[in-house]
């Protein structure tokens, strides 16, 4: 075999390879953010955006809050892989874990992870010690940033969409029932003081 075909079957196998590294460069890998420090700190009760999404934990629950975390930036970030959350409680930090594995009390959609923790009730239904957030880090299929506490579902909050607390209706209740009694008895006075006029 001539040097020249040596050549060329050299530089065709060299180009192959190159091409075969092209094509097997992997996707994103992992990486590992933390959340936005701006909502360390914060209580599920004490928190601003405060919605029950049935999609994401449900709610409200007595005795139980919900956390749901998010993504700001799905594009660039992917998804969750894995949620690990630092809680302070009354008996000291609690460290607990989103994964991808179905449970009862948590899960990941997605760009989206939620779970249900103690509200830190008394039995008379007191607020006592809840739960905040210490710190928290995510493993994410995408690239670097942060992540967020995206919104709470606290403990006795009415579910997104007009559902209201047991205060809530009782207060209602009672005001309406008071409304129709004093309708009823204005309606009663009326007519008298009608009859009374033609009389008169």
């Amino acid at each position: 075999m001539t040097l020249s075909v040596l050549a060329r079957l050299g530089g065709a196998a060299a180009t192959a390879a190159v091409l075969g590294l092209g094509l097997a460069t992997p996707a994103w890998a992992d990486t590992t953010i933390h959340i936005d420090q701006a909502d360390v700190g914060k209580t599920a009760a004490a928190f601003p955006v405060q919605r029950c999404d049935p999609a994401l934990g449900g709610g409200p629950f007595a005795g139980e809050d919900v956390w749901v975390f998010a993504l700001p930036r799905p594009q660039e970030q992917g998804e969750f892989r894995s949620v690990t959350i630092q809680f302070a409680t009354e008996g000291g930090p609690v460290t607990e874990t989103i994964t991808t594995a179905p449970a009862r009390d948590r899960a990941i959609v997605g760009d989206r992870a939620w779970i249900r923790t103690s509200a830190g009730l008394a039995p008379s239904g007191e607020l006592v010690n809840p739960f905040s957030i210490i710190n928290a880090s995510a493993v994410v299929t995408g690239t670097d940033g942060t992540f967020d506490l995206a919104q709470t579902c606290p403990a006795g909050l009415p579910v997104t969409g007009g559902g209201l607390s047991l205060r809530e209706t009782t207060g209602i209740g009672g005001a309406l029932a008071l409304t129709g009694l004093l309708l009823v008895a204005f309606a009663r006075r009326r007519p008298a003081a009608g009859r009374h006029r033609r009389t008169a």
